[in-house]
């Protein structure tokens, strides 16, 4: 019911999420950092971090919670914000909904990543900040939009280094579930992955984990 608030209905990627999560889960045998519920948790902290940077002007609020790259970038904005004498207004921000869609485990040298979509809510307006009046946004009326946040963990922290819009973000949803080899899967896993990367169609799809699970496909 939530996602079609959000004007659309993401039931073809539900299982998506659950294959991801689930290979978070067992990641996270031998490195409690990738644990679902302990990122879910960082997830949450850091979006309510970013929010209050921008309520309150001050970049320093989420310097913790975002890559180097990120902060930097934050700085920026808030600064252009403070010299255009502009207040950007958050009311009620809350994430509605979290799933996970990629995951790219470490490799050598390099730590691993994690995406994640979120359905967001909130009032947001920009006031001037020397006389209070509206420039944009309108008031009391609660946005709802969807965005895909990409951690990266550093120093078994885990950062935000990047935010996607939804039209930019959905191609995380037709992207490898991990990696780019899948060879490693179950073959149902294997045939989700297929499917995820738009190289069988849904009725294919169907068809083949039937076949796989030895059931015949609903008509």
């Amino acid at each position: 019911m939530l996602r079609r608030l959000f004007g659309r209905d993401d039931t073809d990627h539900d299982d998506r999420g659950e294959d991801v999560t689930a290979h978070l889960r067992a990641a996270a045998a031998t490195d409690r950092t990738l644990a679902p519920e302990q990122v879910r948790r960082r997830v949450r902290d850091v979006f309510f971090a970013l929010q209050r940077s921008w309520i309150e002007r001050d970049p320093s609020v989420a310097e913790g919670f975002l890559s180097p790259a990120l902060a930097d970038r934050q700085r920026l904005r808030i600064e252009g914000l403070i010299q255009q004498n502009r207040v950007h207004r958050l009311e009620n921000p809350l994430i509605e909904d979290l799933d996970f869609v990629a995951f790219v485990p470490a490799t050598g040298e390099i730590e691993p990543t994690v995406t994640a979509r979120l359905w967001i809510s909130m009032v947001e307006t920009i006031r001037d900040s020397r006389s209070g009046e509206l420039v944009a946004g309108k008031p009391r009326e609660k946005r709802l939009t969807t965005e895909y946040w990409t951690f990266e963990r550093r120093d078994g922290m885990w950062l935000l280094a990047d935010v996607e819009q939804d039209d930019e973000g959905r191609r995380h949803l037709s992207a490898p579930l991990v990696g780019d080899d899948f060879a490693h899967l179950s073959p149902e896993m294997a045939l989700r992955e297929r499917y995820a990367r738009a190289e069988i169609s849904m009725k294919e799809f169907e068809s083949q984990m039937a076949e796989l699970l030895r059931t015949d496909p609903i008509a």
